[in-house]
């Protein structure tokens, strides 16, 4: 069987291809396992929660009350981190989609490659 630049081509794109989608599926498996972070698109400002706790409730209008008391709820509901590890987690699930197609069109690439040669 004769190697042609094409079948050599069809080849790589295929072996890039696979290798793509697997180190897209690896490292998946990893961070929604826990075993790794997600990569750190978002990071959430460090002093945004510790001002809203520092401040006392002075006035004594009623809407302010109520404004410092959903704000207390919001911080107990949420976990500090919450939001930008939603993001990050968001993130990394539009890459990976992106990877995944990246993927199989190389390998769909290498394929047409391959039967391009075969004519």
């Amino acid at each position: 069987m004769e190697i042609t630049v094409r079948n050599l081509l069809a080849s790589l794109f295929i072996i890039s291809g696979i290798l793509i989608v697997f180190f897209d599926l690896l490292n998946s498996y990893y961070y929604f396992t826990a075993q790794k972070e997600f990569p750190q698109v978002f990071v959430a400002p460090k002093g945004t929660v510790s001002s809203l706790e520092e401040a006392p409730i002075t006035s004594t209008s009623m809407e302010n009350q109520i404004g410092n008391l959903i704000k207390e709820q919001v911080r107990q509901f949420l976990p500090e981190n919450s939001v930008s590890q939603a993001l990050n987690m968001s993130s990394w699930i539009i890459f990976a989609s992106f990877l995944l197609w990246a993927g199989g069109k190389l390998i769909g690439l290498g394929n047409d490659f391959l039967k391009g040669g075969q004519k």
